[in-house]
This record gives C-alpha cells, sequence and structure tokens, in this order.
C-alpha cells in the first residue's frame, strides 16, 4: 500500500496491536494499571519504530519538519545576499553572494529522510553524552532506519534483533517488569502483520536480509 490512506491506516492496526501486545504482556505478569499503561505505550511505540523507514508520519514525529528547514535555510541564503549586497564590499560581497546563493540552491535538497538521519546523529550524540546506551543505540537505529529503503532491514530479523538489544537496555535503565517483552513482542508484530500472509499485504518483508531478498 503506498496511498497516504493506506499508510494511515496500517500505522492505526500496528499501533492497536502494540497497545494489545502491551495489554497481555501486563495481564500475563499481573502488572498494576499504572504500568499496564506504560507497557501500553511502550507497545505502540515499538510496533511502529519499524516504519521510521518510511520517512512519513512517524518520521515527522521525532524528526524536524524539513519543509521548516527548507523555509529557513531560504530564508537566511536571501538576507545573507541582500546584506551582501547594500554592506559589504569587494571580496567579502562576492563571498556573501555566493553563500547566499549555495543557501538557496540547497535548501531543496532537506527532505524528511535527511532531517531523520540528522535526529538520529543527535540522538547518538545525546546518548554519548549522557552515558546513556539505550540512548545513543535507539539514535543508531533512527540514523540507520533514515537511510534504508521502505520494509527493508527495520523489517527483517536483524532489524528484530537490534531494537531487542535497544529493549535490553531500556528495561535495564527503567526495571518496569515485563518492558522488555513487550517492547520485542510489539516489535515482532508489525513484522508478522506485514507478512504476505495477511490480506493486503502482497509486497511482504525481505524478513532474512541481508541472506535473502525473497519476500514473506
Amino acid at each position: 500500500m503506498t496511498n497516504k490512506r493506506g499508510l494511515t491506516m496500517d500505522g492505526k492496526i500496528h499501533a492497536l496491536i502494540g497497545a494489545g501486545t502491551g495489554v497481555a504482556v501486563a495481564q500475563s505478569t499481573g502488572q498494576d494499571a499504572i504500568n499496564t499503561a506504560i507497557l501500553m505505550g511502550a507497545g505502540v511505540i515499538a510496533a511502529l519504530a519499524p516504519d521510521l523507514d518510511t520517512a512519513g508520519k512517524l518520521a515527522n514525529k521525532i524528526s524536524l519538519s524539513h519543509k521548516m528547514i527548507q523555509s529557513f535555510v531560504r530564508s537566511t541564503g536571501i538576507l545573507l545576499a541582500i546584506y551582501a549586497w547594500f554592506m559589504l564590499a569587494g571580496t567579502e560581497q562576492y563571498m556573501g553572494l555566493t553563500l547566499g546563493a549555495f543557501l538557496l540552491f540547497i535548501a531543496p535538497k532537506f527532505s524528511q529522510k535527511l532531517m531523520l538521519f540528522i535526529s538520529g546523529a543527535a540522538i547518538i550524540a545525546g546518548g554519548i553524552l549522557l552515558s546513556q546506551t539505550w540512548v545513543w543505540l535507539a539514535g543508531a537505529y533512527v540514523t540507520v532506519a533514515a537511510l534504508v529503503s521502505h520494509r527493508g532491514y527495520t523489517h527483517s530479523i536483524i532489524g528484530w534483533l537490534f531494537f531487542s538489544l535497544v529493549a535490553y537496555y531500556v528495561h535495564t535503565e527503567f526495571a518496569v517488569h515485563g518492558l522488555f517483552w513487550t517492547l520485542v513482542f510489539a516489535y515482532g508484530s508489525h513484522l508478522v502483520a506485514d507478512m504476505r500472509f495477511v490480506p493486503g499485504n502482497k509486497r511482504g518483508i525481505k524478513l532474512l536480509l541481508p541472506f535473502s531478498k525473497k519476500g514473506v
């Protein structure tokens, strides 16, 4: 499904399954209402995580709007060119006009995927500065998701295993009973729901990347 309506519908279904996974884990481990709510929220996040590779609505939640960045860079280029024309002279004027023109040229290049990549890199840096393993690992996941094609590595066993590593450190940090399994199962539910046997998923996913590109 490539239309926006289909992607939105799929996202809601994945989120619903993720929330249900959180409830199931909470019920099976005897959690109270607060922990159940936490696990539901964690399940929603984990179930939507594989679709960060779409650079769609989910990516917008974690990265700055590329249109906003484009407007900012374009405006900066115009103002710089005006300043150089009226306030500078000689080599400095030439350099100012050139830089202004360059900013106008690169403004359209700031795509949503680029902003997601930059956001992931910033999360990695923040995790390293804070000495939080789960943070920089999550940033690494976001960065890779920005680079790969849709239903690629984030929809494979490798992506699931890497996310499970992130989940392990998240659980270690927050120590909410059942959090690890909620994150792991909710992520896995997304992969299962995108497989070919589910109606409407003719494309399926390449579960065994990079060892096999065959869809399942």
